[in-house]
């Protein structure tokens, strides 16, 4: 079923606008509805921030308790904007983020706690980083930038990717190129559980039967790994393929287009290297049906007076 693609030049701006603040479309989701949805969202973290000075202090799910103290400084997520700005195309101020105070865990170094059913999301971060820009091997920007790369994409519903994208705002090629390895959390247990069992072995061989062998021990060990850097490999394939694609077809911020699409997206990105007229052609159609593509295409690709006008926007905003 075709969409409604007789938006008003106004009412495109105003979806270029939401697509900068950080919301992305759902598949099949509508003007109306995805205009709601970033009404909804941004009404209630407006309300949080008005309760949270009225009170003192704020209940987050009934996790933590926050106070106002405790907000994480409007420079830090400033600099976190323009880190996700340059890289992706979208600046996010409207969810808050807070150090805690109270006890973590020792290797614990923030996260981002959400509810897409309550409209609200909050970013936290351990109180070290409130005197120390880094924590072990992180920095507080980084952790900032990743949690809300998995917010902004979340609206995807989809995981094979989602570590991807996130990881590539860090500084370490390590992160940005492994990140992709442990996209479930069964992954880390299946990654260490096997592990362990090769201590357990040794103890095992030096205390009760010195003739068992430990090769098989390794074999096991290393399985899972494997599969993990194959897996994290062939992800890599796909979106290093798609990208080349729309360099060779002279695309504007192709990362922000690459971060924007579905996997199934990303694979057909592939097929239009060096054939700019039949992406351009496949673009318009899928635009038809995926309001994603309708700001993609105004956004990124296209050099009408719209777009024109609304770049002219964003340089007054950022030299204001």
């Amino acid at each position: 079923m075709a969409m409604d693609t007789t938006a008003t030049n106004s009412e495109m701006l105003e979806l270029l606008r939401l697509d900068r603040a950080g919301f992305i479309p759902a598949p099949g989701m509508s003007r109306d509805e995805f205009v709601g949805n970033a009404e909804k969202i941004l009404e209630t973290h407006r309300q949080f921030d008005e309760n949270l000075c009225t009170a003192g202090n704020a209940d987050i799910f009934g996790v933590v308790t926050v106070t106002p103290d405790e907000r994480i400084e409007a420079e830090l997520i400033r600099e976190v904007a323009e880190t996700t700005g340059k890289l992706y195309g979208f600046e996010v101020f409207h969810v808050p983020g807070f150090y805690l105070s109270r006890a973590v865990g020792l290797l614990w170094g923030g996260c981002m706690l959400g509810d897409r059913d309550e409209y609200f999301s909050v970013m936290l971060l351990r109180n070290a980083f409130k005197k120390n820009r880094r924590f072990l091997n992180y920095t507080r920007d980084e952790l900032l930038a990743h949690e809300l790369c998995h917010s902004v994409r979340q609206s995807l519903n989809e995981i094979s990717l989602e570590e991807y994208f996130a990881y590539q705002t860090s500084a370490s090629p390590v992160r940005r190129y492994l990140g992709n390895c442990f996209i479930r959390d069964i992954d880390a247990l299946l990654f260490v559980i096997p592990m362990m069992l090769l201590p357990a072995a040794e103890l095992l061989r030096a205390l009760v039967y010195p003739a068992l062998p430990v090769w098989p021990f390794w074999l096991i060990a290393l399985i899972y790994p494997a599969f993990l850097l194959i897996r994290n490999a062939l992800s890599r394939r796909i979106v290093s393929k798609a990208r080349k694609a729309l360099i060779s077809c002279k695309v504007n911020q192709v990362e922000a287009i690459l971060f924007r699409a579905t996997l199934n997206e990303l694979k057909q990105l592939a097929a239009f290297r060096d054939r700019p007229d039949e992406f351009r052609l496949w673009a318009e159609t899928l635009a038809q049906t995926e309001l994603r593509w309708q700001i993609i295409l105004r956004r990124f690709i296209d050099e009408d007076e719209l777009n024109k006008d609304y770049q002219e926007e964003i340089e007054n905003h950022e030299n204001c």
